[in-house]
């Protein structure tokens, strides 16, 4: 049987490159790719699968290329990003360096996304880019059947070719992803509660239209429930206990995700579960089953304390919606995490203290706070692009290991990034929040990354600018 090799390429900095998002982690968490993991399942149908995740091994990159060049493989397939690529670049030019059977290179992630044409012309190793991980069309283009495919840009005969099918809201499935592959008791999750974790999604893209999220322009479909269960139910054999579900809003159809909670606790599956949702379609009925089935923390964007800025940005929820969400999960006793945006043009000095201000009323219990980046897709960088807020040739950059690149006549990049520390430095050095976060930890593995956080919390606040 053929074999594929599924990467994440090796990088000086913990580089997360998941769904189309990338970032440098701000501290010591780390999960498996829901990219990778999706792909090995669909690819494990007809090839057998390796993985090498360099970033989580700890891998060097002559140790890395020397793995896959021994791999006598068919394929690589791997992971890049804005906060990455060109490092990951001069890396993967290694591996066509040489003799012509070298794999095939079919990459993953944000800028590949948006930049298809120009990196297929600038780096001729590159085969093939995927534009829809959870689809088929990798088999049939490994298979030469170029005719069925919908969602891919690859180079055949000498000219670039690129298909963008629009994601339509359907259901769909895929088979269950091979987790055990993949090193699962070398990762991480800020927030996780018990060990080893693993990662799985429900729904591929987002609904919501807010400016600033390359999730709003993916589209958006969702995932099969008994297909959920499927994957679950294997996870939980494996010896798996907690699973975070990796969609931009796991109640984006809410029927569903009720029916996944009520199913779970049905079948007394022993997994705890973190997820990322909205402050406006959840519920007090819902939130009771997500508790019931074992989510105990949930993921919430804020942004802005600022009712104007919410609205600029097309948020869709208020500030009200937000106290009550907040306080809800407070009263079932599932924990919060607040993301929060500093530096979105607009953003003014009164602004950004509205924000600190509200991240302190939410009393979520893990903040994040990350500065403006212009994503590639999006209708924030397209403006930002018109108003001379960006210069075009700028696609490296991350939301919270790296200096900012937006700046405006009300707000310059040096506040943004001054104003990040503030919020950091005033959200976690209460003598409340050390109280809580210490009386709270139920276990060692709570503990280490109690402690492995709160040093990474201390050197962000020194990050280089």
């Amino acid at each position: 049987m053929e074999k594929i090799l599924l990467l994440n390429p090796p990088g000086d900095r913990l580089y997360q490159r998941d769904a189309y998002c990338s970032a440098v982690s701000k501290a010591h968490y780390y999960w498996p790719s829901i990219d990778l993991l999706v792909l090995s399942g669909i690819l494990g149908l007809e090839y057998e699968i390796d993985v090498i995740d360099a970033i989580i091994e700890k891998m060097r990159p002559e140790e890395c290329l020397q793995r896959i060049l021994e791999g006598g493989y068919t394929a690589v397939v791997f992971l890049t990003g804005t906060a990455s690529w060109k490092q990951d670049f001069t890396f993967l030019k290694d591996i066509k360096t040489g003799d012509q059977n070298r794999p095939l290179l079919i990459g993953n992630g944000d800028i590949l996304l948006y930049e298809a044409e120009k990196f297929l012309s600038d780096y001729n190793f590159l085969d093939a880019i995927l534009f829809d991980y959870t689809s088929t069309d990798i088999l049939d283009y490994l298979k030469g059947d170029f005719g069925r495919i919908g969602s891919m840009a690859f180079r055949k005969n000498g000219k670039n070719e690129i298909y963008r099918e629009n994601v339509r809201a359907q259901e769909y499935s895929y088979p269950v992803p091979h987790h055990h592959k993949f090193p699962l008791d070398k990762y991480l999750l800020a927030q996780g509660k018990r060990f080893p974790f693993t990662t799985a999604q429900t729904s591929f893209g987002c609904p919501f239209r807010c400016s600033f999220c390359v999730a709003s322009t993916l589209g958006f479909k969702y995932r099969a429930v008994a297909n959920i269960l499927e994957e679950l139910r294997t996870i939980s054999s494996l010896g798996i206990k907690e699973v975070y579900l990796i969609d931009f809003t796991f109640e984006s159809r809410r029927q569903n995700s009720l029916e996944l909670c009520q199913k779970m606790v049905e079948e007394k599956l022993d997994l705890s579960w973190i997820c990322s949702s909205r402050a406006n379609t959840l519920d007090r009925e819902l939130l009771t089953w997500m508790k019931k089935a074992g989510c105990h923390t949930i993921l919430l964007g804020v942004e802005s304390g600022d009712e104007k800025m919410l609205k600029t940005y097309s948020k869709g929820v208020t500030k009200d919606q937000m106290r009550d969400a907040f306080g809800l999960c407070k009263e079932l006793g599932i924990r919060t995490l607040g993301h929060f945006i500093i530096g979105l043009p607009g953003e003014t000095v009164e602004t950004v203290k509205k924000t600190l201000d509200f991240s302190l009323e939410l009393d979520c219990d893990i903040a994040s706070f990350n500065v403006a980046v212009p994503a590639l897709g999006t209708p924030l960088r397209e403006t930002a692009l018109k108003q001379g807020w960006l210069d075009e040739s700028v696609l490296e950059f991350d939301s919270s290991g790296s200096f900012p690149v937006l700046e405006t006549a009300q707000f310059s990049k040096r506040q943004a990034w001054e104003w990040r520390k503030k919020a950091v430095k005033k959200f976690y050095f209460r003598p409340s929040f050390i109280w809580k976060s210490a009386t709270t930890a139920r276990s060692l593995y709570q503990w280490k990354i109690l402690i492995l956080n709160g040093l990474a919390i201390l050197k962000s606040l020194f990050l280089r600018d």
